[in-house]
């Protein structure tokens, strides 16, 4: 799970703020709490670099707009320090203005105009504005620079010669080893934090993470995860026709009756009562369980073990982290192959024979199993360790993602349905890694590659994180207020007109949703799930 340890920069493109209520930009504000906000280029937008300015608390910048001498200035964010440059030209131009600026330990430089170009007919990438990195940067070591140039995720280790610019090579991995080629080489580490179609119409955010050394983790989110359009059911045209009836905010929604809210074009009283239950529980931070159904194994004698695998990519070849959590007995279990991964046998075996030695009645509980460890261990298990496939199928195998989220039994607080996201939601303070999954499959690729080790306590201690998180929100859910008892009391508030908060059968269901209010109420039911939720 990502750490949130260093400095936050917001990364705002224009098409996520134009148009925007300042309620939504508000609410963007107060979930994520940046250190400042960077609105993003490469044109000049006054209008929304305005909006942006009201609606934060955090300073604003906006490259494009800054002109003479503050075409290379500094920004300060919570301690650290960045260098912005306005536009690539402004690097070619001033390139010892550049390096004044990046002295004395400033983190990174952040330029819109550093991008890549593929040529399809060279079947090759450049580096836009390589020759201006190359006259103005250090050699001997690496210089991160953030861009909205490139679709947030975007992260790789360009090395330039230092008097031309021309490619030396480029690393896909700096976020193992981040190292310079050498003393008479420029070396820039290039982030994205751009949404993944450019500057149109695309309403994807990013949130950065600073590290000392200007390395950033990236967590990105959709404009749409906040505000009014962040609860179920309520797209852009829904919107729009409470912000009429001076409705902007989930307060304000949750203070207008199910009755009022009902009259509106393709709502209805069933989609009413559902924006409700999840308003109510995005406002109080506290999960609904909306039907009576049960927990897997909550009524169980003894509960199940919490489980997740580390792998090296989504379709492996090995799975290399085997971590459990026994709530029973609050212990955790990690089986790790440090030594040969070239053998994706012998931590399988070492699970199977802890597991059917030690704890054979035991049934298994994931977040999203059944789309990926399961799936994973299944396929393993047969392969590598087919003496233990019998006794590995007979172990009950439990899905806490698919119970509250595929089968609709609870409503959850979390922006997303990633268990990080959930878990933070609910009080969940994890470890402080800093890693997430495709950090770790990446680690392990470049063991299985160099030979180099891994930090291995640390990318044990994120797969803890992750076990005992999934406990943690199974705790909460199986404290929250069952729909019969919440039911009860909504009644009784219809009764006198006032506002709904009961759950419904009603869930946000993924990242990627369909807010089309053509429909009526299957809108609110409409919401689907892709692999970035787990």
């Amino acid at each position: 799970m990502t750490a949130r340890a260093g400095a936050r920069l917001l990364a705002l493109p224009p098409s996520a703020i134009v148009d925007r209520p300042a309620a939504t930009l508000e609410d963007v504000d107060r979930t994520l709490e940046p250190d400042a906000v960077w609105v993003l280029g490469p044109s000049r937008e006054p209008q929304t670099f305005a909006a942006a300015r009201r609606a934060f608390d955090a300073s604003a910048f906006h490259p494009p707009l800054e002109t003479g001498d503050a075409t290379i200035h500094r920004q300060a964010i919570d301690g650290h320090e960045v260098a912005v440059a306005q536009s690539a030209r402004a690097i070619r131009a001033s390139p010892d203005a550049v390096a004044s600026a990046l002295a004395d330990g400033v983190a990174a430089l952040v330029c819109d105009g550093i991008a890549t170009a593929t040529r399809p007919t060279a079947l090759e990438t450049t580096l836009e504005g390589a020759d201006a990195l190359a006259a103005a940067l250090p050699t001997g070591q690496v210089t991160t620079v953030l861009t909205g140039g490139e679709p947030a995720g975007y992260d790789e280790l360009w090395h330039l010669e230092a008097d031309t610019g021309a490619i030396r090579g480029v690393d896909h991995d700096p976020a193992i080893a981040c190292e310079p080629a050498g003393d008479d080489c420029v070396s820039v580490r290039v982030q994205g934090t751009g949404p993944a179609e450019g500057y149109g119409s695309d309403h994807s955010i990013a949130l950065l993470e600073l590290a000392a050394d200007g390395a950033a983790g990236v967590d990105t989110y959709d404009v749409t995860d906040f505000g009014l359009e962040s609860v179920s059911g309520i797209g852009p045209k829904t919107a729009e026709r409470l912000a009429d009836r001076s409705v902007t905010t989930r307060a304000e929604l949750l203070e207008t009756s199910v009755e009022r809210l009902a009259e509106l074009p393709n709502v209805g009283r069933d989609r009413a009562r559902k924006m409700h239950h999840h308003a109510t529980v995005l406002e109080t931070g506290e999960p609904r369980r909306v039907t009576d159904e049960s927990l897997p194994g909550e009524n169980w004698s003894t509960p199940p073990l919490c489980v997740d695998i580390e792998t090296d990519g989504l379709s492996p070849t090995i799975i290399w982290q085997i971590g459990v959590y026994d709530p029973a007995t609050d212990e955790y279990r990690a089986f790790v192959e440090r030594d040969d991964p070239s053998d994706p046998a012998s931590v399988l075996e070492a699970f199977c024979d802890w597991l059917l030695g030690v704890h054979p009645d035991r049934a298994l509980l994931t977040w999203n199993g059944w789309r990926f460890d399961y799936r994973h261990l299944d396929a393993f298990v047969a392969k590598h360790v087919p003496y233990y496939l019998e006794e590995w199928d007979s172990i009950p195998k439990l899905d806490l993602y698919l119970w509250a989220v595929r089968d609709e039994n609870a409503i959850l607080p979390g922006r997303t349905n990633k268990l990080e996201a959930v878990a933070t939601a609910l009080g969940y303070e994890d470890a402080g890694t800093g890693l997430d999954g495709a950090q770790t499959a990446a680690a392990y690729q470049r063991f299985m590659r160099t030979g180099e080790p891994l930090e291995w306590d640390r990318h044990e201690a994120y797969c803890e994180d992750d076990c005992r998180a999934l406990w943690h929100v199974y705790e909460r859910l199986r404290d929250a207020p069952r729909a019969s008892t919440v039911a009860d009391s909504a009644a009784g508030a219809d009764s006198n007109s006032n506002s709904s908060r009961a759950p419904s059968s009603a869930s946000r269901s993924g990242e990627t949703s369909s807010r089309d209010d053509a429909g009526d109420a299957s809108v609110a039911d409409s919401e689907q799930t892709g692999l970035g939720d787990f």
